[in-house]
């Protein structure tokens, strides 16, 4: 009953647009229906069990009075005696009928927190390999993807594996190079993204970071040396300083306030009441789309890893916060290796390199010129992107920043 109350709300601007209230009004009443049922259930069978355990009780004790009586009268035993015996039974009873119901709260609490035991006994699938290594330090942030493979392996509703994702895939991001990864929506681009902080492991090739096999190093290493940015900003119902002292824990006041201006953050920070201190709410919903991307931005500045990834970081941005996002960005960038995905054209034409990928395949490798001249997917998609007038000035630039 919880859960489609919450998800009613938690969805309620969509539940407005397609005016269905009522709908899960009826969807909530049918839940609190199902719920009354059950504790009618629970109620019968408690009051059957308790009155049929007050009933033998009761009966125990009549027979105690009955016996008891009768060893009295014929001198076999003393009223005291009797007495005494009666209260240890009362005594006896009351501990037994206490320790019954503590074996059923027990019971009740067992099978609410059985679920959540299941999740954290769960082994994770990403875990380190027996002699992984920490990533040698300096990390110089070379990074490549050699003949990759990988599918989620979920099962369809006719209960075969569903297709790989990704089929034979290679390029290289060589140290303070920006990669930028194109193609049409469902080409595999943000599946590929994922493999860099190893969220999953390829099914066959592999994927390296200065040369060595993310499969060889600890998740951690890994992990501290990337740093991504994506669309869907998460943010923690806590502060703006601790969500962006996330990118680095020991971080000081000072540290923060410098990422933070960086990020082009620190203007609308200071505007509000509690400054650093304001609480963003769940998920930062007290936050605009811009101003979470910047707090997400100055969290990766902080976490000062040699690797970046982008994915589609301003595509769900009105202009003028994609503006000031986009000079967040330039300044993060520099110095680090970059791969970023983006559907806008104008946002990576600038790229060292950019890899068109098409149906989980990469279909051409160039900068943007080589590739219009090339024609194909990559100048088909640009063609139909700048028709209507120059493209506007890049958000995501080189390795200088600029």
């Amino acid at each position: 009953t919880t859960a489609v109350a919450e998800e009613a709300i938690g969805a309620v601007r969509v539940v407005q647009a397609f005016a269905r209230e009522g709908f899960e009004t009826d969807r909530y009443g049918a839940a609190v229906e199902g719920l009354f049922e059950a504790a009618r259930r629970r109620a019968v069978v408690t009051a059957v069990f308790w009155n049929v355990v007050a009933f033998l009780f009761l009966t125990s004790l009549v027979g105690i009075f009955w016996l008891g009586g009768r060893e009295v009268l014929a001198d076999r035993l003393t009223a005291g005696d009797l007495v005494a015996f009666i209260v240890y039974a009362l005594n006896i009873a009351r501990t037994v009928g206490g320790a019954s119901r503590l074996y059923t709260s027990f019971n009740t609490a067992a099978g609410a927190s059985e679920r959540l035991f299941e999740l954290l006994d769960t082994a994770p699938e990403i875990a380190d390999a027996p002699g992984a290594v920490a990533l040698p330090a300096p990390t110089r942030g070379a990074v490549s993807f050699e003949n990759v493979t990988f599918g989620y392996h979920t099962a369809t509703l006719s209960g075969d594996r569903s297709p790989a994702v990704l089929h034979d895939v290679s390029f290289r991001a060589e140290p303070g190079e920006t990669v930028a990864l194109v193609g049409p929506s469902g080409a595999g681009k943000t599946t590929l993204l994922a493999l860099l902080p190893r969220f999953y492991d390829p099914d066959a090739g592999t994927v390296c970071l200065d040369g060595h096999d993310l499969r060889t190093l600890t998740v951690q290493s890994i992990r501290e040396s990337v740093a991504v940015v994506a669309q869907d900003v998460q943010l923690f119902g806590a502060s703006l300083a601790d969500n962006i002292r996330y990118g680095r824990l020991d971080a000081t006041d000072a540290e923060v306030e410098a990422a933070a201006r960086a990020a082009h953050a620190h203007e609308f920070i200071v505007g509000f009441p509690d400054g650093y201190q304001t609480a963003v709410g769940e998920r930062g919903v007290k936050l605009s789309g811009g101003q979470r991307q910047r707090v997400a931005i100055a969290r990766a500045i902080l976490k000062d890893a040699p690797v970046l990834v982008l994915d589609e970081a301003t595509s769900a941005l009105d202009s003028a916060s994609e503006a000031a996002v986009q000079d967040a960005l330039a300044v993060l960038m520099k110095g680090r290796t970059t791969v970023v995905v983006a559907h806008r054209l104008a946002t990576v034409r600038d790229a060292d390199r950019i890899v068109v990928l098409d149906a989980g395949r990469v279909v051409d490798v160039g900068t943007h010129d080589e590739l219009v001249a090339r024609g194909g997917l990559y100048a088909s998609l640009a063609a139909r992107q700048f028709r209507d007038g120059p493209a506007a000035e890049p958000a995501f630039a080189a390795a200088d920043g600029v």
